[in-house]
């Protein structure tokens, strides 16, 4: 009877060690998967964020442009020179494209997926900041322009101006737009639009290529 006994404690001491290793390979395979998921979001999103670097860094280009023209046909109009067609294309900077062009693609996609997936906290929470935070800022001030642009600056240009190629906008009369104050300060307001956008545009290149930084450092580990 105890060689028997001893026979099957060493049984169930067998099954219970079997058990443990099974439930062991398990948890590295289920650990396995959940580090190759996060590498993936972690890739997608370092691949969605260099496309908004290199989306913002050239809309920065854009509104140095904008800030450049608009200043150029504030002096051109203070001095009361005289109208050219060169200055169309300066006409149009006060209902040009003042938006910024940044995709939230992949971080809704994270988020479908749940934050926690993204295992490094202090990363997961620099990735956050930088989407409903740095970028939210973008987008409240793009929907904040739009509808200046629509309520002042585009009924303006509709009635002073015509539509041509290039693009621009001919004045109907450029005598009396020489005269309107009213255009003069929408040329102001523009100039220190493109001014802000210009310096938001930098915040937000800086930003996107510190959390870049950290992921790429974050998928070495």
């Amino acid at each position: 009877m105890g060689k028997y006994f001893k026979y099957a404690i060493g049984e169930i001491i067998l099954v219970v060690i079997g058990i443990l290793i099974a439930l062991q390979i398990n948890n590295w395979n289920e650990n396995r998967k959940q580090a190759i998921k996060e590498h993936d979001v972690l890739e997608e999103l370092k691949q969605g964020l260099q496309a908004n670097k290199t989306i913002l860094e050239s809309r920065k280009l854009k509104f140095a442009d904008y800030k450049s023209k608009n200043k150029r046909l504030i002096d051109h109009l203070e001095a009361k020179l005289a109208y050219h067609d060169s200055l169309d294309v300066y006409f149009f900077t006060p209902v040009a494209n003042y938006s910024y062009g940044v995709s939230y693609a992949t971080f809704e996609n994270l988020k479908s997926q749940g934050l926690d997936i993204v295992t490094n906290k202090a990363l997961r929470l620099d990735i956050v900041k930088l989407y409903e935070e740095t970028y939210w800022r973008l987008k409240d001030q793009e929907t904040k322009i739009g509808n200046a642009l629509t309520n002042a600056s585009l009924p303006f240009t509709r009635k002073h101006f015509r539509l041509i190629e290039g693009p621009g906008y001919k004045p109907n009369n450029y005598n009396a737009i020489l005269e309107n104050k009213e255009f003069l300060n929408l040329l102001y307001e523009s100039y220190y639009i493109t001014l802000t956008y210009y310096e938001q545009s930098i915040g937000a290149i800086e930003a996107t290529s510190k959390a870049i930084e950290k992921i790429e450092n974050e998928l070495k580990e």
